[in-house]
């Protein structure tokens, strides 16, 4: 019986963290999901604390008023942005179906020059590959008009189901925001006479920063692969390089995927359609842009967060496997929440 206590003793720091990365796991699995409106509100609070509290002085407005406006604001100026790119979107969607014929004669046409390309360079039956590749257009094509678009467009209720939990989310959000500022300090006040609770609002600071830390880094490196996209579609002759640019800026941000996923399909097709110029800027443009990610990630995110690349790298596609698509997010903040942990177990130095 001793020996048992003895051991648990020896291996206290152990268990405890043992016990706080399964703790951990299990709340991000099943119990965030519940509670995520209010955690999203005590983070924007502890965000704008220090304008709320200067604004609060200045005016003698109610903390809770002022935090609520300033949510509210940003979700009407979100709201419009996404209002307005979704009828953009139908718009698109509509034209595409009444203009599907023309746009298949377009890809079909461009087909054709591609095979003709292909047979003049590297001596392949045109006839043989552009019959192969009709095939599986008009199979595409045919689910496209019979079974993708009708079933898209009669998913209504989902959608409105959809719309509905967000607003609500929004609304629990915006409450949970005007009361959780109008009694911040009251509660850091009552937190800080229980330990327990004060290590947790510290480690939460702490997560706070490394997370926008995290974020600052991720948002120089798009911009960096941005412009590095941008020149190589504006050489390569593409209109609107910066569209170009910016969405495979934001494609290299996604696990596995990275600038590749379209420049590499798109040098091929260039070098089908005979253009080997544009396709060799495009393969260029590939290997500049992985090049400055593998340079800038080291630099920034590791100088910033004190956490090395691979480890944010093995947290995202853990995290995609173990929670899904939210895991992009929820991987990292796993690691980091449980490198805290291990700091403050160990008293490893900061």
């Amino acid at each position: 019986m001793g020996s048992f206590y003895d051991d648990v003793k020896k291996y206290r720091k152990e268990i405890l963290f043992g016990l706080a990365a399964v703790l951990l796991f299990v709340l991000i699995k099943y119990v965030v999901v519940y509670i995520l409106p209010f955690i999203l509100a005590g983070i924007f609070v502890f965000l704008i604390r220090k304008p709320i509290e200067f604004i609060h002085k200045k005016t003698k407005i109610g903390k809770g008023f002022l935090a609520g406006m300033i949510l509210l604001f940003i979700i009407l100026i979100l709201g419009a942005v996404i209002w307005y790119c979704s009828g953009w979107g139908i718009a698109k969607l509509k034209l595409l179906i009444i203009n599907i014929s023309l746009y298949e004669e377009q890809l079909f046409q461009m087909v054709h020059n591609c095979c003709d390309a292909v047979e003049n360079n590297l001596g392949i039956s045109s006839l043989t590959v552009e019959n192969l590749i009709l095939e599986r257009v008009d199979i595409f094509i045919d689910d496209l008009k019979i079974d993708v678009v009708p079933k898209m467009l009669d998913q209504t209720m989902m959608y409105g189901k959809w719309i509905f939990n967000g607003v609500m989310f929004l609304i629990v959000t915006l409450i949970a925001v005007v009361l959780l500022a109008k009694d911040y300090q009251w509660m850091v006040q009552k937190a800080k006479k229980v330990i327990l609770l004060n290590e947790c609002i510290g480690m939460l600071r702490k997560l706070i920063c490394l997370v926008g830390a995290y974020i600052r880094a991720q948002i120089e490196i798009i911009l960096a692969v941005s412009l590095i996209c941008f020149l190589g579609f504006a050489l390569s002759g593409y209109k609107f390089p910066y569209i170009w640019g910016i969405v495979t800026g934001l494609l290299d941000v996604l696990p596995f995927v990275g600038t590749g996923i379209t420049l590499l399909p798109l040098a091929v097709l260039q070098l089908l359609m005979g253009n080997g110029i544009n396709a060799m800027i495009l393969v260029v443009t590939f290997i500049v842009s992985a090049l400055a990610r593998e340079l800038l990630e080291p630099k920034l995110i590791g100088a910033k967060m004190g956490v090395i690349p691979i480890a944010i790298l093995i947290s995202v596609y853990v995290g995609a496997k173990v929670f899904g698509f939210a895991g992009v997010i929820w991987g990292p903040l796993y690691m980091l929440i449980l490198y805290e942990i291990y700091k403050k177990l160990y008293q490893v130095s900061q």
